[in-house]
């Protein structure tokens, strides 16, 4: 596991053998502040555990990132979740994330699931946090975790630590396929709009591609693909007010992560189930919109 942090830290990494399994700990630290008391620790501002299983044994998946905050020392008190918890479509795979707050300091809690393909094959696992280390915000000012956040923003952070992530898998483990829910009408319409969802033509910065929002989730949301020359994206659409049958038409947010650590975020509206227009930035500030394919 390796992690490009941007201030100062320290790493430590930890193997532990057990039981049909092989555990793998890594911790990164901001050093101690040279003002601050000397009775003061590090700021432990991530914790990673990675696992693997003898051939043959299986890790739960029943696990919810919520639940990651009783297993850390340092998260046993001056925490609270502030935001719902999503998928991350990374380049490791998809990582289940869930923020919280940590002694005024915005975190995510994460974990990852790997399924053997054959009971030949091992099992893995990712799990652990990661919250803006206390010396980054000494440094860049004062960053205020908000009491909720939003779900856009809570994948815009996870997506921005992960991608300064990476975690190289064993030999013989294989990412899961990503399993497909049935098409469902986003905004609940009685109009049925495309079984696969709504094809798309993208324009990022000029470069033009292709893609589709899904109707692969329940009502009112659904994944999100971009692709073009330059990149792979794989993100989430939300509906988040108005409708065909009222003064305002259907409008939410989008966001994607792509395969070469860039994302964009932004918003669009809807005339009708089958069309589809929306506008954004990416991480650089360069411009993002899409509409249907015709």
């Amino acid at each position: 596991m390796s992690f490009a942090s941007e201030n100062d830290s320290q790493a430590v990494f930890l193997r532990q053998y057990r039981d049909n399994t092989t555990v793998f700990v890594g911790r990164w630290f901001a050093p101690r502040a040279e003002n601050a008391p000397a009775q003061s620790g590090s700021d432990l501002f991530l914790e990673t555990v990675f696992t693997t299983s003898s051939a043959g044994f299986k890790f739960s998946t029943a696990m919810a990132p919520s639940q990651l905050l009783s297993m850390f020392d340092a998260l046993e008190t001056g925490t609270q979740t502030n935001g719902a918890n999503f998928v991350q479509q990374t380049s490791i795979g998809p990582i289940s994330m869930v923020p919280f707050i940590r002694d005024g300091s915005q975190c995510v809690s994460f974990v990852g699931q790997w399924d053997p393909q054959t009971q030949t094959e091992r099992a893995s696992r990712l799990l652990g946090y990661y919250c803006n280390p206390a010396s980054q915000q000494g440094e860049n000012g004062a960053i205020e975790a908000s009491p909720a956040i939003s779900m856009i923003d809570a994948q815009e952070f996870g997506a921005s630590f992960i991608k300064r992530f990476t975690v190289q898998l064993p030999d013989g483990v294989a990412k899961p396929s990503l399993a497909a829910a049935s098409a469902q009408q986003p905004e609940g319409e009685a109009t049925i709009p495309p079984e696969d969802g709504i094809a798309i033509t993208t324009n990022w910065q000029g470069v033009r591609g292709t893609g589709a929002l899904n109707f692969d989730k329940p009502s009112g949301e659904g994944t999100m693909v971009v692709d073009d020359d330059q990149r792979h994206c794989e993100g989430t659409w939300r509906h988040e007010g108005g409708s065909y049958n009222s003064g305002t038409l259907p409008f939410g947010s989008w966001y994607v992560y792509c395969n070469d650590s860039s994302f964009a975020r932004g918003n669009y509206t809807s005339e009708n189930a089958s069309s589809v227009t929306g506008d954004g930035k990416d991480n650089s500030g360069q411009a993002v919109y899409f509409r249907q394919r015709n």
